[in-house]
């Protein structure tokens, strides 16, 4: 099981990290652009185009991106990416090689914890293999479903300060990376939206998701425009608050959110660009009927005062 990919004597995923602060090549492609907004929906977008103008300076002149808070010796701040599964052993190997590359382009000391859910088929196999395989990568395991319980187990289980949380598929521009952890600088959460970017989705799932952002709006308060699992970033200390009270099934990023908003934590939203044509692993009924229970009882424990 040792030994890099084929054909290639020695992959440099085998090679340790660098200490940071060294020159590199940062091209992790185009970034989105936002849409005009107004009011606080505007001021965060200024801020992320502010941010993406700050990530493409340095890669103009030839320097690193800016540098992480709170190192105090001028590294780069490292990170955590955590990718949950369920049965994904058709996309796990070839896209995980897939993230790796943009990943070494980055610059930064980083890890990624990929964590089966319940999968039945080879994925565990798999990811056992390419965690041996790669030093980056560890995998896990869990035999209950649900994307809540890996979740909480990458906040357990990551060794560095920043999580970001991808799908397997990849659907979303692998530019929000570089822009969230630039804005993770100054804000607990990076809510990546697609209703801000682009998106290239089936009708009926795009009109579930607008339906259940304006029941959000309506009884929490709260104006994210995007609760989906993939394309998020955290401060892991904001998180380990929180951590042991969320839902363990998909509703996860609504609550972290919310919390977040009431205790007066700072949550940006910036738009992502999607390309999502796959059937969803998700029976879509079920899965709607279990949100919207989730959210009314949020807004009764918000309503008793116990959120």
């Amino acid at each position: 099981m040792g030994g890099g990919r084929a054909g290639v004597h020695r992959s440099r995923h085998d090679l340790p990290r660098g200490a940071g602060g060294r020159r590199v090549d940062v091209s992790p492609g185009p970034l989105p652009r936002a849409p005009r907004q107004s009011g606080r929906r505007g001021r965060g977008v200024a801020r992320h185009r502010a941010a993406l103008r700050r990530h493409a300076l340095g890669q103009v002149r030839g320097r690193a991106p800016r540098r992480g808070g709170g190192e105090g010796d001028g590294r780069l701040t490292p990170f955590t990416v955590g990718i949950p599964v369920f049965d994904e052993e058709a996309i796990v190997v070839d896209n995980t090689q897939r993230l790796l590359d943009f990943l070494d382009r980055l610059g930064r000391e980083y890890e990624v914890i990929i964590g089966s859910n319940g999968s039945t088929d080879s994925t565990t196999a798999l990811g056992v293999d390419l965690s041996r395989r790669f030093k980056p990568v560890t995998f896990f395991h869990l035999p209950q479903r649900g994307v809540g319980l890996a979740f909480r187990e990458f906040v357990r289980r990551a060794r560095y300060p920043l999580l970001i949380s991808l799908d397997m598929d990849l659907s979303v521009d692998l530019s929000f990376v570089p822009a969230a952890l630039d804005l993770l600088e100054t804000h607990d959460i990076v809510v990546g939206s697609k209703k801000l970017g682009k998106q290239n989705r089936a009708f009926f799932r795009r009109l579930g998701s607008e339906l259940f952002l304006r029941a959000v709006r309506l009884l929490l308060g709260i104006a994210y425009e995007d609760y989906s699992i993939a394309a998020k970033a955290f401060r892991v200390a904001t998180l380990r608050r929180f951590i042991e009270r969320v839902n363990v099934g998909s509703s996860y990023v609504l609550e972290i959110c919310y919390l977040t908003h009431r205790t007066g934590g700072s949550v940006i939203q910036v738009p992502v660009s999607c390309e999502d044509w796959r059937a969803s692993k998700f029976n879509l009924l079920h899965e709607a009927f279990y949100k919207y229970r989730h959210l009314f009882g949020l807004w009764l424990r918000y309503r008793r005062g116990v959120a």
